[in-house]
């Protein structure tokens, strides 16, 4: 059998395992990533007979890591993210993607060095370093996943996972630095110099190209109107970046000098480009499935990463009784490290008050939840075979010591902290309901059992239902209907204002529903879409915050911070200046209100919240809509007034409306097999040639 057949039947082995890992860890109570690696373990006897030797064929390779897995991962986490909340917490990401990854990998390399020259092993400072740089990235997967099974607050997730992206790009420039201290040797404050300057045009590189290649393929996506086209474009992106900041790297001087950029950061800066501002001119029919296109990618990259971490341990060269000691000081210093990087951190953001403060209870879950992972692995294997020092004295190579060690740690955090993640949360009762949700909870379980009772009353005139069975259950389900409104009525410390809270935070969910339909249906420009729906969103994170309620459609009580960062996110071309996109946008803002108005005024008649006397909140959200809608009206008509080209416009917009209606009934019609594809290629091709004759 070729080596090529070997390499793809080990493939095809591997992702088969990693199906059945899937479905066995919910039965297992286990993170997906750690029955992978124990699938990975199990490889390793079967692999040595004669028949399944094929499996360790498909091996970890740093340029497989590296260059196809890496970006997936990077893109998928960061295209997904929204970078306005990210804006609101810059300080806690970065803090601790910047200054905290520092603090753990210097903390590392002091205290790591005395604790294994306490056991007798003499290491180099600047080896310990190169480990402490390297084994500080935290890998989130294991950990989000099981943030997304509890319901984890949105925030604890979004610092988690933003200071994982952040952090593996800070952790390679740091790596790179101590690697090039390593083999070019250590000369003074010279070399000290030098690394600082290398590390800090890194991540300015890396920042500067991503915004660059983000900004690249932001264009291309809106000239690329086509879902294949589009979807290629945004895996183009991942790796283009990668790939190009490593050629720029290795290939590129200015006055002499190497001009360094981070890969990982320019990756993820594109990325969150191309997801806040590319994702608008993805075809919104596009949107979904390039969502799920990158989640199935980026599950693919773990999967296999994650099954191959357990056949590594295959290739150590060190004996684990060799490096045992060592191996247990290591551990040991790692966890106080994560520590010491965490509480002095978060504790100095929350004493300036530059955020919203971190919770204890989630910094307690940030020093134990960090897992170490792919990133960690692709930088040992980017350590060359030959690295030498001139003190060390082992009989393994620096490369053979960092690889037992990390792939010590990593199996560490997998099967000791992933698998007490559990009880942790639990522990600092980071599942507990907090804020609004204790009312939202008892109110949508009212309205669960109303619309269960509404239900019960249609069926009562149907024949095949047995009037027995359908009084017994009008019963049950009426004591359940009591009982959550007592729980509702009782159980919400200053009900009216909470429940105003929550009808707002609803209303704002409609009119994000109905913007989203109106954008795709072209009856709102992209501008304007994101203009509005920064509003929105800004307007959900004041609410779920407990902040004062609104004054006018985007305009709020209380003060306004010109030192937050969101503020710097936003883009020139958010500014509406074109009257026709200012006719679309409060045309817009106008349907959102209407939408608003209708839906609630439905809600407010309903009997299963009749029972709330909640008519005053009703009433005052209501008035306040309504009072929206006229201004919104009234700005349209001024416009209109000064334009009176804008009033052609309706024509043009309803026309746009009713093609993509009929688009719609032909594909209705054609996958409910009423025409053949000829026809429905003929019937579009006239509905094409009308709209355009018809302009």
């Amino acid at each position: 059998m070729s080596s090529t057949v070997q390499i793809i039947l080990s493939l095809i082995t591997l992702l088969f395992l990693s199906i059945f890992a899937h479905m066995a860890a919910p039965k297992l109570r286990l993170p997906y990533s750690v029955v992978l690696v124990l699938v990975g373990f199990l490889l390793i006897p079967l692999s040595k007979l004669p028949l399944f030797s094929y499996i360790t064929s498909f091996q970890l390779t740093s340029e497989l890591l590296f260059f196809i897995f890496l970006p997936i991962l990077i893109f998928e986490s960061a295209f997904s993210m929204n970078i306005r909340r990210i804006g609101e917490n810059i300080g806690a990401i970065s803090a601790l993607a910047i200054v905290g990854l520092l603090l753990s990998a210097f903390f590392i390399a002091v205290v790591g060095y005395w604790g294994l020259r306490a056991i007798g092993l003499e290491i180099p400072f600047v080896v310990v370093l190169l480990f402490g740089a390297l084994i500080s990235a935290t890998d989130p997967v294991a950990i989000l996943a099981l943030f997304k099974d509890f319901g984890a607050p949105r925030r604890l997730v979004l610092i988690f996972e933003g200071e994982s992206l952040f952090n593996d790009a800070t952790a390679l420039a740091l790596f790179l630095v101590v690697l090039e201290s390593v083999s070019a040797g250590f000369h003074g404050a010279g070399s000290l110099l030098h690394g600082v300057f290398i590390f800090f045009s890194m991540l300015l590189g890396g920042t500067v190209f991503g915004f660059l290649m983000g900004w690249v393929f932001t264009r291309l996506l809106q000239f690329a109107r086509h879902e294949h086209l589009q979807i290629t474009l945004t895996m183009l992106a991942a790796h283009a970046t990668f790939l190009l900041s490593e050629f720029i790297s290795n290939s590129l001087t200015l006055w002499g000098e190497p001009v360094h950029i981070s890969s990982i950061l320019a990756t993820v800066i594109a990325s969150l480009i191309i997801g806040s501002y590319g994702r608008f001119k993805i075809m919104p029919e596009v949107q979904e499935y390039i969502g799920r296109f990158w989640a199935y990618a980026a599950f693919v990259a773990n999967s296999l990463v994650f099954i191959l971490l357990g056949l590594l341990f295959t290739t150590l060269p060190v004996g684990v009784t060799d490096i045992l000691p060592a191996l247990a000081v290591i551990i040991v210093v790692v966890v106080v490290a994560r520590a010491f990087s965490v509480y002095p951190v978060i504790g100095l953001l929350n004493a300036v008050r530059f955020e919203l403060p971190i919770p204890r209870s989630w910094q307690h879950l940030m020093a134990w939840g960090s897992l170490r992972g792919a990133l960690a692995v692709t930088m040992v294997l980017l350590i060359p075979d030959s690295l030498n020092h001139p003190d060390w004295q082992q009989t393994y190579t620096i490369k053979e010591f960092i690889l037992a060690l990390t792939i010590g740690c990593i199996y560490f955090t997998l099967f000791i902290k992933a698998t007490t993640i559990n009880g942790a949360i639990r522990r600092f009762r980071i599942n507990e309901l907090q804020g609004l949700e204790p009312m939202e909870y008892r109110e949508g379980k009212l309205y669960i059992h109303a619309q269960t009772l509404l239900r019960l009353a249609a069926l009562h005139d149907q024949p095949q239902v047995d009037r027995g069975a359908l009084a017994a259950l009008q019963e049950k389900y009426g004591d359940l209907y009591l009982q959550a409104y007592r729980e509702l009525a009782s159980g919400t410390r200053d009900f009216a204002a909470m429940f105003a809270r929550v009808l707002r935070i609803h209303a704002i969910g409609i009119e994000k529903r109905t913007l989203k339909e109106l954008f795709a249906l072209g009856e709102l420009s992209e501008t304007g879409y994101r203009r509005v729906l920064g509003k929105f969103e800004r307007q959900l994170g004041y609410l779920e915050r407990g902040l004062p309620g609104i004054l006018a459609q985007g305009k709020w009580h209380g003060k306004r911070h010109w030192l937050r960062p969101g503020q710097f996110l936003r883009l020139p071309t958010d500014r509406l200046t074109d009257p026709a996109d200012q006719h679309l946008y409060y045309r817009a803002m106008a349907i959102c209100a209407q939408q608003v108005i209708l839906l609630l005024s439905r809600l407010a008649a309903h009997e299963g919240l009749k029972l709330l006397e909640a008519d005053k909140a009703f009433a005052d959200i209501l008035g306040q809509y309504r009072g929206f809608k006229e201004e919104a009206l009234e700005k349209v008509k001024v416009l209109q007034q000064h334009h009176p080209a804008l009033a052609l416009r309706q024509i043009e917009i309803l026309e746009q409306e009713l093609f993509l209606s009929q688009t719609l009934a032909l594909e209705e019609l054609e996958s409910s097999e009423v025409i053949t594809p000829a026809v429905k290629t003929v019937l579009y091709g006239e509905l094409k040639q009308q709209r355009v004759s018809g302009r």
